[in-house]
């Protein structure tokens, strides 16, 4: 099919709009790792993955060098199918999820520009074509969070997010309800702690939850604490999902058997790229398991383009699809994914469907 002759890791640092505020850490700036392939016709392809050493243990100096140790196993390597992406892979470097996810979107975007297909028709097909965005609030007071509420509704977002685990749960909880009353009836409202509840401060944030009418809980606890989870769901009049928790198709069964989640957020860099989160969302829909598609706090266009064409090549999405390259105050592509009438479309064109814009790249080069 071709065969690669570079594979460049680039870091960059892209500020956001504002802080956003979550459990353990307030990010201000994007620092990430973009992938460009080329192979020997001169053809390009682009991938990214966010650094995220809470999630899956990968900074941006690791993923550099991840990235540089798979380039000397890989260049030159020939790609011969879609679905012998992951087998030339991950036999260069044991874990690095995200470093591997990088150069798989990489790859998986220069195939799509050499066979002129989007990369939704290389992951199985479009199955919609649009996905509900999930929206983050996070950070200002409780009158400034409302209001930002009140202003994406009435811009036409359907599913919003409230950061907690920071300001105590009876703060959380007076804050989730506030949201609802500020979204109304039909906007899907969850809770994020990003594990920053100890047992005693989920289990009573859960066991209220559902009076605030929110619609689900993610990950209260740490993420090996299957135990709380499993308890937080019984204890809680909506459903308990997991985001940290899940990292392997393994993780996944083992949250379900135990009854620990009732679903859960893919990431790419958390299951080392699209095709492994395409096989994790075939899984969960099967168990039943209700299914949020999710980009890490933040990333540009380029990764962004790929939960997109995830989001409706899955089969489902229930619980929504972050997209984060519209919280950046700035992007390094020419035609910036971005979400329309509260939904996400994923770019036209062969590949990812965006084109890199090298003097905006060069810009935010860290």
């Amino acid at each position: 099919m071709l065969r690669l002759r570079t594979i460049t890791a680039i870091p960059v640092s892209v500020p956001l709009r504002k802080p956003v505020k979550m459990a353990g850490s307030t990010l201000v700036a994007a620092d990430n790792v973009i992938v460009r392939v080329e192979d020997e016709t001169g053809a390009v392809g682009w991938g990214e993955s966010a650094s995220a050493p809470m999630m899956n243990g990968e900074t941006q100096p690791g993923m550099i060098a991840a990235i540089r140790h798979m380039a000397e196993r890989l260049t030159g390597a020939e790609v011969t199918s879609v679905e012998a992406i992951p087998e030339l892979i991950h036999p260069t470097i044991h874990f690095n999820p995200g470093a591997k996810a990088a150069v798989e979107i990489a790859l998986l975007d220069l195939v799509g520009q050499r066979t002129a297909r989007p990369l939704h028709d290389l992951l199985g097909g479009k199955l919609r074509d649009r996905a509900p965005a999930l929206v983050f609030i996070a950070g200002g007071t409780l009158d400034e969070e409302v209001a930002e509420a009140r202003r994406l509704v009435a811009e036409g977002v359907v599913a919003l997010k409230v950061k907690i685990g920071i300001l105590g749960v009876e703060a959380d909880l007076a804050r989730c309800r506030a949201i609802r009353a500020a979204a109304g009836a039909g906007i899907r409202i969850s809770a994020d702690a990003n594990m920053g509840l100890s047992r005693d401060e989920a289990l009573a944030f859960c066991a209220r939850a559902a009076d605030t009418g929110i619609d689900f809980v993610e990950q209260p606890v740490a993420e090996e604490d299957l135990e709380t989870m499993a308890d937080c769901a019984r204890a809680s009049g909506v459903p308990i999902g997991a985001d940290e928790g899940f990292h392997s198709i393994e993780q996944i069964r083992r949250h379900h058997a135990r009854g620990a989640a009732a679903g859960g957020s893919l990431k790419t860099i958390k299951l080392g790229g699209a095709l492994a989160v395409m096989q994790a969302g075939r899984l969960m829909h099967s168990l039943g398991m209700h299914v949020n598609l999710a980009g890490k706090t933040a990333e540009t266009a380029i990764a962004s383009a790929a939960i997109a064409h995830l989001a409706v090549a899955l089969p489902q999405v229930d619980w929504d699809t972050s997209m984060t390259a519209p919280y950046l105050a700035a992007d390094i592509v020419a035609d910036p994914v971005t979400i329309r009438s509260g939904h996400i479309v994923p770019p036209d064109g062969p590949g990812l469907g965006v084109r890199v814009d090298g003097a905006l790249l060069a810009r935010f080069i860290a």
